[in-house]
Formats: C-alpha cells, structure tokens, sequence
C-alpha cells in the first residue's frame, strides 16, 4: 500500500472519531395515566352562630325609664331604679347585675325593723309573673351599686347588665339624672339611706 493510501485512510478514520455518535433513538413515553377525578371538596361546616347576650325575643323582658343621679366626684355609692315588666309567657326572676366600673351591684327593698326604715339586700331577688312587673323605686325595692369607680355626670348613660335566674341577661342603658322621669314613681326614699347603709 503507498503511503498516500495510508495517510487517507488516517484521515477518514480520524474524521470519523471527530464525528458525535448518532444519538439511539428515544424510547417512545409511555401514555400518561389519566388522573382520578378530584374527590368533591367537603364543604366547611357553618361558623357556629355567636350566643347572644340577652335573648330579650324570646324571654319577652323589658326595662322602662331605667336612671339612676349623678354622682359627685370622690361618691363611691349610688341607687338605680326602673320599671322591670315580662311579657314572657314564663314567670322570671331578677337575681343580679353587674356594670363596668363598678365593685358590685346589689338589689336592695326596705323594711322597717323597730320603727325604723332599714335598707338591707332583697333575698331569692325580685319576682316577676307572666305579664306582671314590678318598679324600682326610690323607698322601695331598687339597685343599689358600690364601689363606682369615677364620677357620673348628669347626661350619660350608665350600661347595667340585668341578670334572670333562667339565664337570660338583659343590657339596660340606665339614664343619669338629676330628677326621676315623668312616669317614675317616688316613694320617699332620699340617697340619704344609701349612703349612711
């Protein structure tokens, strides 16, 4: 063989080393598997209804010209009066109360003991048939709050929460006053006897 035919046969076979291999065919991909329907989201449950704080609808109680007076800077004792009617069709019970900033409230009623008019708590609380009512009234059974922590200025509102013995609570705006409303009923009792009690 001449050396001409050796040096070509060099280079085609080191052009043929130069060229990239050919590529094996890519294996066909296998078909997808077709998804599963998505299961149906459960729907949530409803957000639990909130409980109301009184559920005067139903248990058909009301408050009428609830005030109480102001009360001097420094006073710490004050009387809240009103007139408390159930148009229920169960009879209630008034058992207690409670407002903002005030130590604790208490339903008092007077007696007389000895022949002196003495004001002292009103046990098993205020009773009230169906479509009956019963007034608290200045010389009579009514609220009675201690421990005020600030002043009342004749004007504002003053929030009681009015507590039943079925558990029913009833928010009542009390108005502050400097005379009972028009309709109110005075008995005679002067916020003297609150103070000296």
């Amino acid at each position: 063989m001449s050396s001409r035919t050796l040096l070509v046969s060099a280079l085609a076979l080191g052009l043929a080393a130069c060229q990239p291999a050919a590529e094996a065919p890519a294996a066909p991909e296998a078909p997808a598997a077709p998804e599963a329907p998505a299961a149906p989201a459960t729907p949530a449950p409803p957000p639990a209804p909130a409980t109301p704080v009184a559920d005067v609808a139903h248990t058909g109680l009301m408050v009428h010209e609830a005030w109480t007076r102001p009360l001097a800077p420094g006073a710490t004792v004050a009387a809240g009066y009103g007139l408390l009617m159930n148009h229920g069709t169960a009879p209630e019970r008034f058992v207690a109360a409670r407002a903002e900033g005030v130590g604790r409230v208490e339903i008092h009623t007077i007696e007389s003991v000895d022949g002196v008019m003495q004001m002292r708590p009103l046990e098993g609380g205020l009773e009230l048939p169906v479509d009956g009512s019963a007034r608290l009234a200045p010389g009579g059974k009514h609220l009675m709050f201690f421990e005020v922590s600030r002043s009342w200025a004749e004007g504002e509102r003053i929030p009681v929460t009015l507590v039943f013995e079925s558990g029913a609570e009833l928010v009542v705006e009390f108005a502050v006053l400097a005379q009972a409303p028009a309709g109110a009923v005075e008995a005679g009792h002067g916020e003297h006897a609150h103070h000296a009690h």
